[in-house]
């Protein structure tokens, strides 16, 4: 028949003894289920915070005074376009309306219109 070792028949003991103490609790564990609470997951039920880059701002952003590092919280403006804003800024001198900023390359209609309601022309 069979042999086994001493570590083998501790080894098979104990599977043994966890198998059947599984059994146990899983027996246990239908046998009280009317008696414990429910446990239901609701989606949303704790909002997470958004961890992304681009964020907005709840006041607008004045676009003539916005560093690079503000023009970037605006949705759909990068590193590279919010520098274009800064540098075309300082050549031309200050944006006199928020459509103005069509004249820096890279920032056309559809773009405006996502960053309009996030910035403003404020006057000094």
């Amino acid at each position: 028949m069979f042999s086994f070792n001493r570590n083998e028949q501790i080894a098979l003991l104990l599977l043994s003894a966890a198998l059947i103490i599984g059994g146990i609790a899983t027996y246990i564990d239908s046998r009280n289920s009317s008696a414990l609470p429910d446990f239901h997951v609701q989606k949303s039920a704790v909002p997470v915070p958004d961890t992304s880059a681009q964020t907005t701002h709840k006041s607008p952003i004045d676009i003539n005074r916005a560093t690079v590092q503000d023009l970037q919280q605006l949705p759909g403006i990068g590193p590279q376009i919010a520098q274009r804003i800064v540098d075309y800024r300082n050549q031309h001198g200050p944006f006199a309306t928020v459509e103005s900023l069509t004249a820096v390359r890279g920032i056309g209609e559809k773009l405006l219109e996502r960053i309009k309601p996030h910035i403003a022309v404020i006057a000094p």
